[in-house]
């Protein structure tokens, strides 16, 4: 595994072991080695992948989740991470774990820690869902099985919130581009939750959206259809 890093925050010790529709990240230590007193901007972690043999093609998000600020001379140590896992297409992949920092504006990349074992997804021999051999560091073993019937509900489910509240898949468009205020005052929805929305976008899918603590399929959708009235 190969790292670099800027703005002296940085990853060390990184691992993931992925099961089902969830990947598990654990990491070493995070770190802010500024000065002391210097707080970082929101701290967003990612699980990115990038084609093999293409040189610097862009990056497909796996997982995301945000750590919020970190004080200079401060670090984590031992930490774990469940996070929701959204597969690549067919081919071959090579996975890296990416910490960027809110600069106001943007998430700017700080540190990468890249796995060297290729994360291969192949085609199947018949027309059904695609079968993922998983490379993983040698102290992380994969666990990959076939969806159970509560994942298939989950998904049901995520595709009725596209439908019913929005009429398109993108939904996490209306949550980036909506108005605080509007976006505060969504009702049957926990002030947390709408909270943590708010602090945590720009989101780049509906399952990133998801992904935040508190949120679920139902929830979305009568978010979704308040902001899209």
């Amino acid at each position: 595994m190969n790292a670099y890093n800027q703005a002296h925050l940085t990853i060390q010790g990184c691992g993931y072991r992925i099961e089902n529709d969830r990947v598990i990240i654990s990491i070493q230590r995070i770190s802010n080695d500024r000065d002391e007193g210097n707080l970082s901007g929101t701290l967003q972690l990612q699980l990115c992948a990038f084609h093999q043999g293409i040189g610097d093609s862009e990056k497909i998000v796996l997982a995301s989740t945000i750590l919020g600020e970190m004080k200079g001379q401060h670090f984590l140590s031992d930490c774990y991470y469940d996070l929701f896992f959204q597969p690549p297409q067919v081919g071959s992949w090579q996975l890296a774990l990416q910490l960027s920092e809110w600069n106001g504006v943007d998430y700017t990349l700080c540190d990468s820690a890249y796995f060297d074992m290729a994360y291969q997804v192949e085609a199947p021999s018949d027309l059904s869902v695609p079968v993922m051999q998983i490379n993983e560091p040698e102290n992380e073993k994969a666990a990959s099985t076939p969806k159970t019937a509560t994942d298939n509900l989950v998904a049901k489910k995520t595709k009725e919130v596209k439908k019913n509240a929005t009429g398109y898949a993108d939904g996490y468009l209306a949550i980036n581009k909506s108005k605080v205020n509007k976006l505060l005052k969504v009702k049957g929805v926990p002030k947390k939750v709408l909270e943590k929305l708010v602090a945590e976008r720009p989101f780049h899918s509906e399952k990133a959206v998801l992904n935040v603590k508190g949120m679920g399929p139902v929830m979305m959708g009568k978010i979704l259809a308040e902001l899209t009235k």
